[in-house]
């Protein structure tokens, strides 16, 4: 089984540059076929909520919240990513789609390195990015830039991932230097969703199954953990006190009742239910207690009755452990399966060569194909399994998710593109919005962005209204007819 999973998969067979010049050319001209449209879409409220939450977090707060994890602050390197735009930017949501969009084309190389550092062959590499690259079931992770945690948590987990695997590959252990870039990555993980705590256990599972002890005595295990097993440990500690900080910090995430997890039964049920909906039917088919059970028992005998591919052992393990951060949790779908879409993509993707290889094996030995004719054949058979996998999203994207992209902001953009036409209220002044086209919080957040100064006291009607005093005072008044934006003072 060389071909669908090679143990020299950091290139003991370097394939030919050009080749791979041309995989990477078809990987981004596939990319960006599905994904430039996501270029025209607008701000999802929650965009503007969390630009404003990161918006009034000093810098300086915002940059030492990076080494901290144990002050629970939510999600600190979304910050890194809305607030250098938004300086920049403003409320134009084109540059938060590039940047989401580069992110994501980064998702589909760090895919490909790490199915070739697990052992995986060319074919499978590239079958398995080429998954990533697009996935209807996922669609609102292409588009909506509210899901960027979900995608700098992918991103800095399999760099964390690819760093190590380059360096166990070679047989060595990290040293201190290198243990401390490993725990840098880690920590920027840890800081763009909780999804990250999960890396220690992937580690430990990767050095169980690729680098396991010589034998199960007692000696052997402590041999193991103070060397293979070593930096999985080390990063647990990191990981405790990210978790000491989601439950107990000052902006304990827990707290909330969205992120306040039901370890009941029910819960892990409603959670694969929808997760393989969206990974497997995009919405089509969504499996109960049999069916959620009938996949996880052939994943299990596909992954243990084939001990030659260790890379689908490993992959099990991830896809059991990866989803336990959010499997408690309410409603967790489509965005947030990214990593579990990885993992699955690339398990898929060596079944599907390994049984192309076996079918062109056989023709080779029954029908007396020679090696060239095996060769078209198999690639004949996988590119038949691309271009239905191309044509299965296409339909999906342009029967479902294009609505999805166009109805996005409709609540604020038509608002957004009036306020360029007024003059922005200088820093420091008081102003007010005698109406709201929005209800709640949601103007306010909208108007302090706009204003773009800390010292600018914003007034909206859901404050309560204005004594006429006050509204003397006021250096600015705003008011909506109908959703029109004029400006009374």
């Amino acid at each position: 089984m060389k071909a669908a999973s090679d143990r020299a998969g950091d290139g003991q067979q370097p394939t030919n540059r050009l080749n791979r010049l041309a995989s990477a050319i078809l990987l981004s001209a596939y990319f960006l076929y599905f994904n430039w449209g996501s270029l025209k879409v607008h701000f999802a409220l929650d965009d503007v909520g969390n630009i404003d939450h990161y918006h009034n977090i000093s810098p300086w707060q915002l940059v030492l919240g990076q080494f901290l994890p144990w002050r629970g602050d939510p999600r600190p390197m979304g910050g890194l990513f809305y607030i250098p735009i938004y300086h920049f930017a403003g409320l134009n949501p084109v540059p938060h789609q590039v940047v989401l969009l580069a992110l994501l084309l980064g998702n589909v190389y760090w895919v490909y390195r790490v199915a070739r550092l697990l052992g995986c062959c060319e074919a499978a590499a590239l079958l398995g990015a080429l998954a990533v690259c697009y996935h209807a079931g996922l669609a609102n992770l292409y588009y909506n830039a509210a899901f960027v945690f979900d995608v700098l948590c992918c991103f800095f987990f399999l760099a964390t991932l690819a760093y190590y695997l380059r360096i166990r590959n070679n047989n060595c252990l990290l040293g201190p230097s290198q243990t401390v870039i490993f725990l840098a990555l880690f920590l920027c993980a840890l800081n763009s969703k909780e999804m990250a705590v999960t890396i220690p256990l992937v580690v430990l599972a990767y050095e169980w199954f690729y680098h396991r002890p010589a034998a199960l005595t007692l000696e052997d295990l402590r041999a193991w953990v103070r060397g293979p097993a070593r930096i999985a440990l080390i990063a647990a500690v990191l990981d405790l006190l990210d978790v000491y900080g989601k439950i107990s910090g000052p902006g304990a995430m827990t707290k909330s009742e969205t992120y306040h997890p039901v370890f009941t039964l029910s819960r892990i049920h409603d959670f694969y239910s929808i997760a393989f909906r969206d990974l497997f039917s995009a919405g089509i088919w969504t499996p109960g207690w049999r069916g959620i059970l009938t996949i996880w028992i052939v994943v299990a005998l596909v992954a243990w009755v084939r001990s030659d591919l260790p890379v689908l052992r490993f992959l099990f393990w991830y896809l059991v452990v990866v989803p336990i951060p959010i499997e408690f949790l309410l409603g967790k779908a489509q965005a947030c399966l990214c990593l579990l879409m990885v993992g699955w993509a690339i398990f898929v993707a060596v079944c599907l060569v390994d049984v192309t290889q076996t079918i062109g094996r056989a023709m080779a030995r029954y029908a007396h194909f020679n090696r060239l004719a095996r060769r078209i054949l198999e690639a004949a058979v996988l590119a038949a399994i691309a271009l239905s996998w191309a044509r299965e999203n296409r339909h999906m994207q342009e029967a479902i998710v294009r609505n999805s992209m166009a109805s996005q902001g409709f609540e604020t953009w038509d608002l957004i593109q009036q306020f360029p036409k007024f003059q922005r209220p200088r820093p420091g002044s008081r102003v007010a919005f005698l109406s709201d086209p929005l209800t709640g919080i949601d103007m306010w957040r909208l108007a302090e962005l706009w204003v773009h100064d800390l010292n600018t006291q914003v007034h909206v009607q859901a404050q309560g209204p204005l004594t006429e005093q006050e509204l003397a005072k006021m250096d600015y008044i705003y008011t909506f007819e109908g959703r029109t934006m004029i400006q009374l003072k």
